[in-house]
């Protein structure tokens, strides 16, 4: 170990992510196969705290993940699993050339999350539109009242109208699932290729686990949570794809950053439940104390 990797090694890692988003758990599934120990802080995507000024001074993207390294902020799914992969010896990056001609060569159509996520949000496009409208009417008003973030602000409400309307086009919609179609194409060709060269185990690059695979397994985590696995991984024309997700389910990455999804949102939602519980009794106990108080003052 190199004095950089030992010196990034000793830094606390703190990851503000939300668990069902795409590129959250790419750097999940980065963390966990690194085993990083790191502390964690959701960022609720539905309540739009990625909109809330505390974080978008934090991250003018505005845009989970964000991983927090030292006294360091990094956005963006792939500089922070670059980052992360510095900080041991255990690393993610394939060195062979040729899985990262591979790698590079799918990688554009494995970051398919948003558009993915368009087939869903089409089938609801009048309730996801009008959702869209008032995100932005949100985020004007975040603008004016907070007038040292314009322009963070001003670059997230062009982000939401031009993703807004992409997602409500049927023709694009359509489009994006013919381009998974021959993606998952070159997928199931290059990983019998794999399997043929790697008698012991075999991933999308080689014999080893790399941020290609990250990549693959979140999209195709993406798929069967869209409720498209049967679609898309066909025993007839898919096998080695179907044997590849077996396999990488078995990963407790992956158990934990794509198939523990619902109980990490759940375990969230509890959570901050107990604590306006707690919050309300505080406030009731002290209203008591208050009225015994007074009480007693009458009563002398």
């Amino acid at each position: 170990m190199t004095l950089q990797t030992s010196l990034m090694a000793s830094l606390q890692a703190e990851l503000y992510y939300w668990p069902s988003s795409f590129y959250s758990q790419k750097v999940l599934l980065a963390l966990h196969e690194k085993k990083v120990n790191y502390k964690s802080r959701i960022v609720n995507l539905f309540e739009h705290e990625v909109n809330e000024p505390w974080f978008v001074r934090l991250n003018p993207n505005g845009q989970v993940p964000l991983l927090k390294l030292g006294d360091k902020f990094i956005s963006q799914s792939d500089s922070i699993i670059d980052a992360v992969d510095q900080l041991n010896n255990v690393w993610l990056s394939t060195a062979w050339s040729a899985g990262l001609q591979v790698y590079w060569s799918l990688a554009p159509r494995l970051e398919l999350e948003i558009n993915v996520c368009s087939y869903f949000i089409y089938k609801k496009k009048k309730e996801y539109r009008v959702k869209s409208c008032k995100s932005v009417e949100r985020l004007e008003k975040l603008r004016e009242q907070y007038p040292e973030l314009k322009e963070a602000y001003d670059i997230k409400i062009e982000r939401y109208k031009k993703r807004g309307t992409s997602m409500f086009e049927k023709s694009d919609t359509v489009a994006v699932m013919e381009v998974l179609e021959t993606l998952l194409d070159e997928v199931e060709e290059q990983l019998r290729k794999s399997r043929s060269e790697n008698i012991i185990e075999h991933w999308l690059c080689g014999p080893r686990y790399t941020a290609a695979d990250i990549s693959l397994c979140v999209l195709l985590g993406r798929v069967v949570s869209i409720g498209l696995l049967s679609k898309y991984l066909d025993p007839a024309k898919r096998p080695a794809l179907i044997e590849y997700w077996n396999q990488a389910r078995q990963r407790p990455s992956v158990q934990k950053g794509i198939m523990g999804v619902k109980s990490a949102v759940l375990w969230y939602q509890v959570r901050k439940a107990l604590k306006k519980v707690v919050a309300g009794a505080a406030v009731a106990g002290g209203v008591v104390a208050l009225g015994v108080m007074i009480g007693q003052k009458y009563k002398a």
